[in-house]
């Protein structure tokens, strides 16, 4: 009989193991169960989330995530592992990137699935990565980002049985505990996993199962590596406190011997065992019963104690007695076990209370106005914003609507309407534009997003606006800056060329069309005696006369600083010509300053346009060559060059003979490079310098390129000179690196290059023919060029990005689509034109042009350079608005390279 305990008690020990490693295993597969559960869900969840717009993409003003899903972060990326735009929750580092990228999208191109990872860089985390096809045909992937604390969480809210998340270091075939990443119970179980990983050698391929004494607990524990799609070093381990599990092993044990002592004393006792006692003893259990069902369970113990039979040896009864005490204990655990759930569905329910005070709070906080109403516009909740835009003041008031306050006063069809395509499904979007009048008459201009939802059956449509009227006003303004003088309000000289095609193609078949160039005598000097200010209103009181002087509808603009260009045209059978308008009066202009008149003396230039002209640019030309002559002989008069054919012979004359120059300085590499340098101002060292091309003639003299620059675009010669001036600078950049000199060189290209066929090869060609260091290579486009195409602008200053060279914007704010270029086109610099800086120091209305132009580039995330900066309060002031860069003769002139002097510094800065 002590053989058979001894025996029962071995397999009890066996068994209890085998049971220990099958809960164990069966805890790993209930972990991984749950975490394919959980990727599984994130894979669910991405269906739920709308793929955003590029407009979306570029403002980067997405949602956070909603909180009820528990996700932290969401990135939209494309193929080459780039991030788009990003949808964080509060406290979320916007620069952060999500991890495994790459191996992500490595994944996805070689299954065509998504891609699921638990990782902890830096903090525990589900990643899965999902490829979607955007509305426009695009490849993305979105990746969703949600804590590993809720996967342990859940994991031990389902098993209560501790869990913790290692960073392990594998040494060949064994693995050392590094760090305990994330726990079940972060101090307990942290403290036990140590203790563990001390006391067992841990295999680095598979599972290792410990089952011992820890201090004075017994613990079973199991480590095991996370390797699909997770870091290998990355390990989970669970364990459980056995110590219950043992004492019951020493219990049996003691059962058994006890029991084998009192089966011998049963055996002589047998006989004396009578019926009664075991009826009487059934009798009490029966009694005990009863009490279950009242959740009386501290008392059926009592009498179960009480009624415990003192025999030595065991029976039916003693054994019903066993069981009623373990189904009464049972019970007494499910009672509490329900207690507990209820109490954790209570803290539940506080929390979601919470949760919704929580997000009301947010709302009410939100710089967004946020409106829930119904298919008809009844606004079901508001929040503060909205509130006090529409001077409501409930966040349900009664019979309120939502097309009260923001509609189009130019279109007849209620936002209601407008929406009704929206509220057929949940989560439907809608967006657009439309003005918000306020309780007090305001109109301001609302970019909305508009999202479908139902609540009990019913169509609502949570309705976002985000308030746009000062970004809207800036683009009007700067757009109208774009095209017009700011100091006259004429058009600019290139919305003039604009004009003036527009003007000649719509009349030269039936009219006389003739050029009026007006240029102030000595403007220069006038502004030398009194000062910009009166200069300014000089040309304001010029424009003024000159719009009352010529016939109605005549383009005019401000070509110049002291310049201005007037189209005028009559009918070719009418006999009428400029000479009818009496423009010798227009010579002389009074012009009064504090009671002191000054007469202004405009020479004027008259020339027609004829069918041998390429455009408005060769007429400009033209009558600019005759008015340096006029100015130089006759100033002060007005002078009709029409009527002397010998200019004008001589005039193309010299741009034939320019041309002829050209084309033989290019043949005979007679273009020298000259460099300006560009002051870091952060640094107050040279970051890179421009390239400036001159032209030597036949007798070793050199030409500016204003004067051969003009015939080189008319003549097709662009591309030409381009290409020659890249070779020049990259083989000079070439040398510098050699020498061990890191500065950089910008280069000016030009549109008609840009878009040559063979462009990209040809540079390509000749970086590789050169040995250039691209890193150190910025293409300079004007922003006034033929970029009118801005997907073809943007394909095209790729070029440049592919090879590694940055990209500036050179003559910026002088354009009409300044800002858009900015944004849509992948530019690093923007170099804001010398006109904006010559007068900054003296020109309060230029320094806030200016301002505004570095904030808005500054928001882009571009870099600012300004040109023309001669002097040293100049300088103080752009520094002061933080610009990075400057250039101008302040810093240095242009030099030829044998006078750069690349350790140039500005003293006492």
């Amino acid at each position: 009989m002590g053989s058979r305990g001894y025996i029962g008690y071995m397999q009890t020990v066996q068994s209890n193991q085998e049971s220990v490693i099958q809960d164990l295993e069966s805890l790993q597969q209930t972990f991984t169960s749950l975490t394919e559960r959980s990727n599984n869900e994130l894979f669910r969840l991405a269906d739920q989330y709308r793929i955003p717009s590029d407009k979306e993409f570029q403002q980067g003003n997405l949602s956070p995530p909603s909180l009820m899903s528990n996700i932290e972060s969401i990135y939209y990326i494309d193929l080459e592992g780039h991030i788009l735009a990003a949808s964080l929750q509060e406290g979320i580092d916007p620069k952060a990137v999500p991890p495994y990228i790459f191996t992500a999208i490595s994944s996805i191109a070689k299954s065509g699935r998504p891609f699921a990872t638990l990782h902890c860089t830096p903090s525990c985390a589900q990643s899965v990565f999902i490829p979607v096809i955007a509305t426009d045909g695009r490849e993305l992937i979105i990746n969703i980002n949600r804590s590993a604390s809720l996967l342990i969480q859940d994991f031990y809210e389902i098993t209560h049985t501790d869990i913790a998340i290692l960073d392990m270091i594998q040494n060949g075939m064994t693995a050392k505990l590094d760090q305990v990443l994330i726990a079940s119970q972060a101090n307990d179980t942290t403290e036990m996993v140590n203790r563990i990983a001390g006391l067992t050698e841990i295999s680095a391929k598979r599972p290792t199962v410990f089952f011992d004494a820890v201090g004075e607990q017994y613990y079973s524990a199991r480590f095991f590596p996370l390797h699909q799609n997770s870091p290998p070093r990355i390990y989970a381990a669970v364990l459980r406190n056995e110590s219950k599990s043992r004492a019951h092993i020493i219990n049996e044990l003691k059962n058994i011997i006890f029991s084998t002592l009192l089966a011998l004393f049963l055996i002589i006792t047998l006989i004396a065992v009578i019926l009664k006692p075991s009826l009487d003893r059934l009798m009490s259990l029966a009694k005990i019963l009863p009490l279950l069902p009242d959740g009386r369970f501290k008392d059926a113990q009592t009498l179960l104690q009480e009624h415990m039979s003192s025999k030595k040896y065991t029976d039916e009864i003693d054994i019903l007695q066993r069981t009623t005490g373990e189904v009464i204990d049972s019970l007494e655990r499910m009672n509490a076990s329900v207690d507990q759930h209820r109490n954790e569905l209570k803290s539940k329910i506080e929390a979601l209370t919470e949760a919704k005070v929580f997000n009301e709070l947010i709302l009410d906080a939100s710089p967004l106005t946020v409106i829930i109403h119904d298919s008809v516009g009844t606004i079901r909740n508001i929040n503060k914003m909205g509130r006090e835009l529409t001077g409501l003041h409930l966040k349900a008031p009664q019979n309120a609507n939502i097309n009260t306050w923001v509609r189009n006063e130019n279109q007849s069809k209620s936002l209601s309407a407008s929406l009704q395509g929206i509220t057929d499904t949940t989560g439907k979007k809608s967006q657009g534009q439309m003005p918000f009048f306020t309780d007090d008459g305001h109109k301001l201009y609302f970019l909305w997003t508009h999202t479908c939802l139902h609540v009990n059956d019913e169509a609502h449509i949570l309705s976002m606006g985000i308030d746009i009227t000062e970004r809207k006003e800036a683009a009007e303004s700067l757009h109208w800056l774009g095209q017009h003088d700011r100091i006259t309000g004429l058009l600019n000289r290139s919305s003039f060329t604009e004009n003036a095609n527009e003007h000649i193609a719509e009349h030269r078949d039936n009219d006389l069309i003739e050029l009026v160039m007006f240029d102030i005598d000595d403007f220069a000097v006038f502004n030398d005696r009194f000062g910009f200010d009166a200069g300014d209103r000089l040309l304001n009181g010029l424009a003024a006369h000159l719009l009352d002087a010529l016939p109605e509808n005549s383009p005019l603009a401000r070509t110049g600083s002291g310049e201005f260009c007037a189209i005028v045209h009559h009918p070719r059978n009418s006999n009428q010509s400029v000479k009818d308008l009496g423009l010798e009066k227009l010579t002389r202009y009074a012009f009064s300053k504090n009671n002191v008149s000054e007469e202004i003396c405009l020479s004027i230039v008259v020339d027609s346009y004829d069918d041998s002209l390429s455009g408005i640019d060769e007429l400009i030309s033209n009558t600019t060559s005759t008015m340096m002559k006029v100015k130089n002989k006759a100033r002060g008069s007005l002078y009709y060059a029409a009527e002397s054919d010998d200019t004008s012979r001589v005039s193309r004359h010299e741009k034939y003979r320019m041309k002829e120059q050209l084309q033989s300085a290019l043949s005979g590499n007679r273009l020298v490079l000259f460099y300006q340098p560009i002051l870091d101002l952060s640094l107050n060292s040279i970051s890179h310098c421009e390239c400036l091309v001159r032209m030597l003639d036949d007798e070793a003299q050199f030409i500016s390129p204003a004067h051969f620059l003009g015939i080189a675009a008319e003549s097709g010669l662009m591309p030409r000179l381009d290409f020659s001036v890249m070779e020049k600078a990259m083989r000079q950049q070439r040398l510098w690196q050699d020498s061990g000199i890191h500065t950089g060189l910008s280069i000016n290209i030009t549109a008609p290059t840009l878009e040559q066929p063979d462009f990209e090869e040809r540079l390509n060609e000749i970086l590789k023919r050169t040995g250039a260091n691209p890193d150190r290579l910025i293409f300079e486009v004007v922003e006034t060029d033929a970029l009118e195409n801005l997907s073809a602008a943007r394909k095209l200053l790729n070029n440049f990005k592919a090879v590694g060279a940055k990209v500036a914007f050179d003559d910026f704010g002088i354009g009409f689509t300044s800002f858009e270029y900015v944004r849509e086109l992948p530019v690093d610099y923007i170099k804001i034109d010398q006109s904006f800086i010559r007068f900054i120091h003296e020109r309060e209305s230029d320094q806030v042009l200016v301002k505004s132009m570095v904030e808005m580039s500054h928001n882009l995330g571009k870099k600012v350079i300004v040109e023309g900066v001669e002097n040293r309060e100049a300088l103080e002031i752009v520094r002061d608005m933080g610009v990075e860069y400057v250039q101008g003769y302040y810093v240095c002139r242009p030099m030829p390279i044998s006078a750069l002097d690349l350790s140039l510094r500005i003293h006492d800065f």
